[in-house]
């Protein structure tokens, strides 16, 4: 590419404006060179490569050496201060597009330590669209796999996601297995790439496994994982709630003897005094109610046997 940058800038710089590539006879044999010796060595094993290399060289050549020319655009030449500002970009170019080969090769190209990923890429020497697979253990996360402990009552989440899974290529789906004594049993299977396993329980504690699936169905990743469910703290069983249903039992009374004397006669008698006032009271308010109403009829009697004597 160096060979045809120069024979570009010198068909731009040199004498004659239109066509001077094609009229400089040192310009034509550094041109034969390129697309003879130069490719035939460096491409010998691929002739259909070679051949359209040489012919975009071709066009791409005699387009800027037949430039069309405008009073603002292009006249067909150019001065030695524009010439070293085109080499000069040329060189930033050059620098930039190292810099982006090499972030590419360490963030893009195949970045996964494990697993298969699959890039699209741009084949420079094809120019065309390829897949390119990055072929790694497909087991990841070692061989005894991921350990989690969760909290009994606590959600229980197995992540099947890795870092380079969203920029593998094509569609993916994720499959979860538990393992039931020698085989496993698919518990799901679908776009999303967590399971979460609502307040889990001792019965929840075992052996899980994940796979990622490309569009094929390949097994592009594989997850394990052992779970152990802890009890509560400070209560490895709650206790059983009682019974409202069944019959009510009282613990038995006390029966340590009163000493003579004490607090509790004094009570009782209380208790028992108060009760026989109180009864007194009441008949002694209905004895005198009842003589109340007997003294009435008598006094309207007596007063009107007077008026009648007279």
């Amino acid at each position: 590419m160096a060979w045809a940058v120069w024979l570009a800038l010198w068909a731009l710089g040199g004498p004659g404006g239109r066509g001077c590539l094609r009229c400089d006879p040192g310009s034509m044999r550094l041109l034969r060179e390129l697309k003879g010796p130069y490719l035939g060595q460096q491409l010998r094993g691929d002739p259909a490569l070679r051949a359209r290399l040489q012919a975009l060289l071709e066009r791409s050549l005699q387009g800027l050496a037949e430039l069309p020319i405008g009073e603002q655009s292009y006249m067909g030449v150019i001065d030695g201060q524009l010439f070293n500002e085109v080499m000069w970009s040329l060189q930033e170019l050059r620098e930039t597009f190292t810099t982006l080969m090499a972030q590419f090769q360490r963030e893009v190209f195949c970045p996964n330590k494990c697993g298969r990923m699959v890039h699209q890429f741009i084949d420079c020497r094809a120019c065309g669209t390829e897949l390119y697979s990055c072929n790694r253990d497909v087991r990841c996360g070692g061989e005894r796999g991921r350990r989690l402990r969760v909290q009994q009552d606590d959600d229980l989440i197995l992540d099947c996601a890795l870092t380079w899974h969203r920029a593998s290529y094509g569609a993916k789906s994720y499959r979860f297995y538990r393992a039931a004594g020698g085989s496993e049993q698919v518990m799901v299977m679908g776009p999303d790439a967590f399971l979460v396993k609502k307040e889990a329980t001792a019965n929840d504690s075992g052996r899980y496994r994940c796979e990622m699936l490309n569009a094929q169905g390949w097994v592009c990743s594989e997850l394990r994982f052992q779970v152990t469910v802890t009890p509560l703290p400070g209560n490895s069983t709650p206790p059983p709630a009682p019974s409202l249903l069944g019959p009510l039992t009282l613990p038995p009374p006390s029966r340590s003897p009163t000493p003579p004397g004490g607090p509790g006669d004094w009570t009782v008698w209380v208790i028992i005094g108060s009760s026989a006032g109180l009864v007194l009271l009441l008949i002694g308010g209905c004895a005198w109610l009842y003589r109340r109403q007997q003294e009435v009829p008598e006094k309207d009697g007596g007063s009107q046997g007077g008026q009648l004597k007279t």
